[in-house]
């Protein structure tokens, strides 16, 4: 008996017509695409689990808390988390990871090598987070301060696959000695360990400071603090006595500012979707989490919709085997192991489709969107197979089966028709269509906001013009004590290029801050502001207005922070009023001038208040503008001077522009996914909408046939089978409205500077529903309306 089930079950996998095509086809594209947000969200959520003790493991940052805002820094003073462990008893160890730079050069024979995310820790470092050395171990590492531990890759590249235990390299002309290779970090980490340097004894000797210097060496932005507590204790422990803590060793200097501090401790496995912090890296959005969550949903409920159509049409056509069997005593587990084995074989041979689809379209998908190929692991991949074939076959023959088992073998051997198994198979035709079209009418509403908004974000003026500005990173330079001004005196000689400006930072960067303590109404308040360091030739150079005032200037003696200049976020953030040239702030400090609508930040945030002053000759960045007819040729003249006067220094440059767009760069990635899944969900429904139509163009073919030979014509014809739909889809972009404002409408509360909610939007997203609709619709009609009426009058 089971062998004839299967065979039967084959035999109807392979027997069936273009709509059981269409619906595998379907459902593989539907799987497809739940494989690739699966992977994607495990990814995003999966940060930072590789570490063992993560459950453990806190990230101490802190609220600056002045009279009228507060300032969350990720970064902290030097001395905050040794002493938490001598306060506190539930802290087991700790280290900090001292940001160098945001790219290190390290060389060795020679040959410069550009490191990504490099830190000065403690030694329990390797205690806290999971390493995993290659060579070496953790044993008395970090004793001596010229050590350095490196990743694999790093390894690879410079030693290939020698031990490279006790070979040094040079940083900034510090020769340091390899003590470790650990694996290399996985793309979900928050901070990526790629090299380690030790800390060595610094900050340990604080005779010859103040009490108020002593203070700030716990408030001053410089480490990342990590903890790691005892087991069975709890962070409360810390956040919720921190008083006593902080009046011991925090409150001389934040008096000294008039600030007070309160602790901010993130669980390392909810490091990357924390709140904004100041000085922190980029971190993830669990909105779109969501977004990508609900899509995938949304792909599957309608591909799953589409096949339970199929269910009934089949149901209807293989009535009269039904019927039969249950005339001749077939039982009911016996249909049911039936309809089991179709849905098992049908849902197998989509999941094998899917998985063909998936290996031969996973490199393109990466190449479009930009993600880590890391992302995709085929064994979690597998495992989700496992559980939505169970459940999807599950599902899929119990609609059978329970379609079936109320009715009597007699009445099933009636001929063909939509009237075998009653108005409910029809109503439900209806429903999903509607369903269909309301699910892809959010997901088309949605794709065009965001598409829009991303691109608001990219094109909006941040009031400085950032096309054809070449950056050149002067850290690389910084460590080898040579002066940058050989460079620019041969550059500006170039006619290729319009103006050069030296700054300590670049737009979108992580800047440093400063606190200002200004007069309201008699009382003394501290504002914690952003600020940069920039030449006289800054301004220009980046086309940015004044407002007002004036730029700086060596005829009028400007020096550091006597003089600075503005932005328009400042004195709004400020309060103050009226003409603000010539103001005092911090003391000695006299603004000169206000810059008109100028943002350093993403707009994600609200424009941030940000303070120009005049930097000393340790710049860190050199600011060219180029001209715009051949940039290529450009950046390798400056190239070339620069390997002539600095042959040992690397040339590290990006353009100001990308360096933007990279603020932008999980936004793009979210909305070339979600353009990608619209697709497929609307060609998933139109898959769906030429089942429905072909159904019901079979049901009406008597019909169409009398109505052609009394006289009707074609349009008349496309008229009949038509209308319905589009009132069907008419209902559903109306339902869909609502919801997709809703949605996308709490979606851009995320964004200090978002567009509008125009009705055109809906408008242009229900053109597009409509016309793909009638499209589908019609071209599987015309057939129909065109057939000789002596065929259709034969039919059945």
């Amino acid at each position: 008996m089971n062998l004839i089930i299967l065979k039967l079950a084959i035999k109807n996998l392979f027997g069936r017509d273009k709509t059981s095509l269409l619906s595998i086809l379907g459902l593989a594209i539907a799987l497809v695409s739940t494989f690739y947000i699966y992977s994607y969200v495990s990814f995003e959520l999966s940060y930072d689990s590789q570490h063992k003790k993560a459950k453990r493991i806190y990230r101490i940052s802190g609220d600056i808390i002045a009279a009228e805002n507060t300032a969350t820094h990720a970064v902290l003073g030097p001395l905050l988390s040794p002493e938490l462990k001598n306060h506190f008893a539930v802290v087991e160890a700790f280290t900090r990871l001292i940001p160098i730079r945001q790219q290190t050069v390290l060389e060795y024979h020679n040959q410069q090598f550009i490191v990504e995310e490099a830190y000065s820790a403690d030694p329990d470092v390797f205690n806290i987070f999971s390493l995993e050395f290659i060579y070496g171990s953790n044993d008395n590492i970090f004793n001596n301060p010229d050590e350095i531990v490196i990743n694999e890759s790093l390894s690879k590249k410079i030693f290939d696959d020698v031990n490279p235990i006790g070979e040094s390299l040079i940083k900034d002309g510090q020769l340091l000695k390899i003590a470790g290779v650990v694996k290399d970090s996985p793309e979900n980490s928050h901070h990526k360990l790629n090299v380690l340097f030790s800390i060595g004894n610094r900050w340990s000797k604080l005779e010859n400071l103040s009490p108020v210097q002593i203070s700030e060496g716990y408030w001053m932005p410089s480490a990342y603090h990590f903890i790691l507590l005892k087991p069975n204790t709890s962070i409360i422990s810390i956040t919720d006595n921190f008083d006593s803590f902080y009046k011991k060793y925090m409150a001389e200097f934040g008096n000294a500012i008039n600030a007070k501090f309160k602790p901010v401790a993130v669980s390392l496995k909810e490091l990357h979707f924390s709140r904004h912090m100041d000085y922190d890296l980029q971190k993830g959005n669990k909105t779109y989490i969501y977004l990508l969550i609900m899509i995938g949903l949304f792909i599957l409920s309608v591909a799953i919709i589409n096949y339970a159509n199929l269910l009934f049409t089949q149901n209807i056509i293989q009535s009269k085997k039904i019927g039969i069997k249950k005339i001749l005593g077939a039982s009911h587990f016996t249909l049911y192991k039936q309809f089991t084995a179709n849905s098992f074989f049908f849902i197998f041979t989509s999941f094998v489709l899917a998985y063909l689809i998936y290996f031969f379209s996973l490199s393109a998908l990466i190449s479009v969107t930009n993600i880590d190929k890391t992302v995709f692991h085929i064994l979690k991949i597998f495992k989700l197979s496992a559980v939505l074939l169970v459940a999807l076959v599950l599902i899929t023959s119990s609609i059978s089966f329970v379609n079936q088992m109320g009715k009597e073998g007699i009445k099933l051997l009636h001929p063909f028709s939509l009237k075998v198994l009653g108005p409910t198979n029809y109503r439900f035709g209806i429903s999903s269509t509607v369903i269909q079209y309301t699910l892809s009418s959010i997901l088309i509403i949605s794709m065009i906001i965001i598409t829009r908004q991303i691109n608001f974000l990219l094109q909006s003026d941040m009031g400085f013009n950032k096309e054809n500005i070449l950056i050149i990173d002067l850290n690389n330079l910084a460590g080898t004590g040579k002066n940058i001004n050989p460079f620019l005196n041969e550059i500006q000689r170039n006619p290729q290029i319009k103006n050069v400006a030296l700054s300590t930072n670049i737009p979108g960067n992580i800047m440093g801050t400063s606190h200002f303590q200004i007069q309201r109404n008699g009382e003394t308040v501290t504002k914690i502001v952003k600020t940069m360091g920039v030449d006289y030739q800054y301004i220009p150079t980046l086309d940015l207005h004044l407002k007002e005032g004036r730029n700086f200037a060596k005829t009028f003696k400007d020096s550091s922070f006597n003089s600075i200049i503005i932005n328009e976020a400042f004195i709004d953030f400020c309060g103050f009023n009226g003409d603000m040239i010539g103001q005092k702030l911090a003391g000695d400090s006299k603004v000169i001038g206000v810059l008109k609508n100028a943002r350093f930040n993403s707009l994600h945030n609200p424009a941030e208040p940000m303070v120009l002053y005049l930097g000393n000759n340790k710049m860190k960045y050199l600011n060219i503008k180029l001209e715009s007819s051949d940039l290529k040729n450009a950046v390798q003249s400056i190239e070339k001077t620069w390997n002539n006067i600095y042959p040992e220094v690397l040339f590290d440059t990006q353009f100001l522009d990308n360096r933007i767009a990279l603020l932008y760069d999980k936004d793009q990635q979210i909305n070339t996914l979600i353009k990608l899944f619209t697709f497929i969900s609307l060609l998933i429904s139109i898959m769906g909408l030429v089942n429905l139509s072909t159904i019901l163009t079979k049901s009406k073919t008597k019909e169409i046939g009398i109505r052609k030979a009394n006289g009707a014509n074609t349009l008349g014809i496309l008229l009949l089978l038509n209308t319905k739909f589009i009132k069907w889809v008419a209902f559903a972009f109306i339902l869909a409205i609502p919801a997709a404002y809703f949605i996308m409408n709490n979606w851009l509360h995320g964004f200090a500077n978002k567009i509008n909610l125009s009705w055109w939007i809906f408008g242009l997203a229900g053109v597009l529903v409509f016309g793909i609709a009638l499209l589908t619709v019609n071209l599987n009609s015309w057939n129909a309306a065109r057939r000789n009426p002596v065929e259709a009058l034969r039919y059945e």
